[in-house]
């Protein structure tokens, strides 16, 4: 059985590790793990619409909307909250919109900095080959 398709509002969700928070004498430090969750809202397949949303394709992403990761170094790299972005990894490979692998609910999803977050899908009527991805 298949894995639900992903389409425009889906939520990608994690954690993220391995930003730097500024520490005693001017240094860094690893930060603790700091929630993620992103509306995916750009670079999806508007052409495909999937119970009226555009579908959600790899490259697809989101920008945090949690509170953004407040108190990152400056030398973070992903300091700024447009840069705290979350981008759908994962598609399948044998179903293609606008030439790029369809998303489904589970399809692995790169954070900031790491590659452990998940799409949270809300369609239930579109299912997509045989698992996460599709």
């Amino acid at each position: 059985m298949g894995t639900p398709a992903a389409v425009v509002g889906d939520r990608i969700t994690g954690t993220c590790v391995g930003h730097l928070v500024p520490a005693p004498m001017g240094a860094t430090a690893p930060a603790p793990p700091l929630p993620f969750t992103a509306p995916v809202l750009q670079g999806t397949a508007p052409s495909v619409l999937i119970q009226g949303r555009p579908a959600v394709v790899v490259g697809s992403a989101g920008v945090n909307s949690l509170s953004p990761h407040a108190g990152l170094h400056p030398s973070d790299p992903f300091m700024t909250p447009v840069q705290q972005r979350g981008t759908v990894a994962a598609g399948s490979t044998t179903v293609l919109i606008e030439g790029r692998g369809a998303a489904s609910t589970g399809a692995r999803c790169q954070l900031c900095l790491a590659p452990v977050g998940l799409l949270q899908g809300s369609v239930t009527t579109v299912l997509l080959g045989g698992g996460p991805g599709g």
